[in-house]
């Protein structure tokens, strides 16, 4: 973990949220990890440091974290929920659509502009979502990112993907 450690039973009952050991377990690793998470693969996670915790332990907790506001889910074009703690900041999402990897940034520019748009239009902005999806660095390296490779160009695999390039 890179940042700072949490009191997570503190952050749990904070949140009206009973502090049973699956939760506290389950959110201490998701928190652990930083980065955005299927169930699947958390189950995977908890169950290699503690063996015994069920799936549906991991669903529940995660909808519970989800609707006390701890959590975010984010679906990314693929038909998985992936799952992260939402941070203080607001960031976007560069989402490869070779590899499914999910890059987080801030860029303040872009946010300004939105904020300008909006007010051109007389918009009150409450809340947005910016997702870019594309082809990362190390798909590309590796020659993945190659339309001719693939057998396809960007708008296919972003169809197969569930997105439109519109």
């Amino acid at each position: 973990m890179t940042g700072p450690k949490r009191d997570i039973p503190g952050l749990l009952k904070a949140h009206g949220i009973t502090c049973s050991n699956p939760r506290v377990v389950i959110t201490s690793v998701l928190f652990e990890l930083e980065r955005h998470i299927d169930a699947a693969e958390l189950h995977h996670a908890v169950n290699h440091r503690f063996p015994g915790i069920g799936r549906a332990t991991i669903y529940r907790t995660l909808q519970l974290l989800r609707d006390r506001g701890l959590v975010a889910e984010r679906e990314f074009g693929d038909g998985l929920r992936r799952y992260e703690f939402r941070r203080a900041s607001h960031h976007d999402h560069l989402v490869c659509l070779l590899c499914g990897r999910v890059l987080e940034f801030e860029e303040a520019s872009i946010e300004a502009l939105q904020e300008q748009v909006a007010s051109r239009h007389g918009f009150e902005v409450l809340r947005h979502r910016l997702e870019l999806y594309g082809h990362c660095r190390n798909c590309r390296e590796n020659g993945q990112g190659a339309a001719d490779q693939l057998g396809t160009d960007d708008s296919t695999a972003a169809h197969h993907m569930g997105e439109s390039r519109e």
